[in-house]
């Protein structure tokens, strides 16, 4: 029996099979290119994750500067509520709020964002600011007292 193939067709067919697709995207054969599917940037994902250059805040820093505001908005509300003509208490609450601007003073230093020309000023505005209430509520509570 005879061999019915052609040798000449089988070659070609292999010599097209070997070189691929000339119309083929190449795109994951360039450079920086990120076209290496699904799980490439998912990986690229996860690596920028775990790179982060800032530091997280610590727990304590965000549970104390909520209290800080806690502190804040109760006092507000009682000097224009129930105790609005208490002298010892608007003295006593002027030396609290300067210790809550004293507190957010230094818990600024926590901060996971590079300190800028404005938020140290803001720092030293608080620093002031603390100071200047602390020192007169202090100076009334003597005098009330």
């Amino acid at each position: 029996m005879a061999k019915n193939t052609n040798d000449y067709d089988q070659m070609q067919a292999n010599i097209r099979k070997a070189k691929g697709n000339p119309n083929k995207n190449v795109h994951h054969k360039k450079n920086n290119s990120n076209y290496k599917g699904y799980v490439a940037s998912k990986q690229a994902a996860e690596a920028s994750k775990n790179t982060s250059t800032r530091p997280k805040q610590p727990l304590w820093v965000s549970l104390t500067m909520v209290g800080v505001f806690v502190v804040l908005i109760v006092i507000v509300i009682l000097m224009n509520g129930a105790l609005k003509g208490n002298e010892i208490f608007a003295q006593g609450s002027m030396v609290i709020i300067g210790a809550c601007c004293g507190i957010i003073a230094y818990l600024n230093r926590f901060s996971p964002r590079e300190n800028s020309k404005l938020q140290k000023g803001i720092g030293v505005v608080l620093t002031v600011l603390a100071v200047i209430y602390i020192f007169m509520g202090g100076y009334g509570l003597i005098q009330v007292l």
